[in-house]
């Protein structure tokens, strides 16, 4: 007996760090479109709510050169410089984001993040860059 307890001592919290049971947070969605911004824009979309997010169809089907490419431009020849998104502050419906980036970027920025919560998970559905010509809302 006492080695089955000991066992699920053990096992129990290896099983809950593999998954996420509490939800995503909004500073993990900020950390996973940081990500998306340096590896894999083509899947950047899925950071965001389709029902709240005006430009969600733009997002998920336009090439990322027609989108995230316009406002976070890839690093150039030998710039390695990859984005860095650190979450400032946080509201109950949106994130204040410093965003530094390579030197086409011209940061560091501040990005407004638009939160929306979906059961235990939070949803972007809007992101405004300051300093973006010709409007700093960028995704609505």
């Amino acid at each position: 007996m006492r080695k089955r307890a000991y066992l699920l001592l053990v096992l129990l919290p290896l099983a809950l760090a593999s998954c996420a049971p509490f939800g995503t947070s909004k500073t993990e969605r900020v950390m996973r479109l940081e990500n998306d911004l340096n590896e894999s824009r083509q899947y950047a979309y899925q950071n965001f709510d389709p029902a709240t997010t005006l430009d969600y169809t733009d997002l998920a089907t336009l090439p990322p050169s027609q989108t995230w490419d316009d406002w976070f431009p890839p690093a150039e020849m030998s710039d390695t410089t990859k984005y860095v998104l650190e979450v400032q502050d946080t509201s109950p419906d949106s994130a204040s984001v410093r965003v530094t980036g390579p030197v086409d970027f011209a940061g560091p920025r501040t990005l407004t993040v638009g939160l929306v919560r979906i059961g235990l998970e939070w949803y972007i559905n809007r992101l405004d860059l300051s300093g973006y010509l010709p409007s700093p809302l960028i995704v609505q």
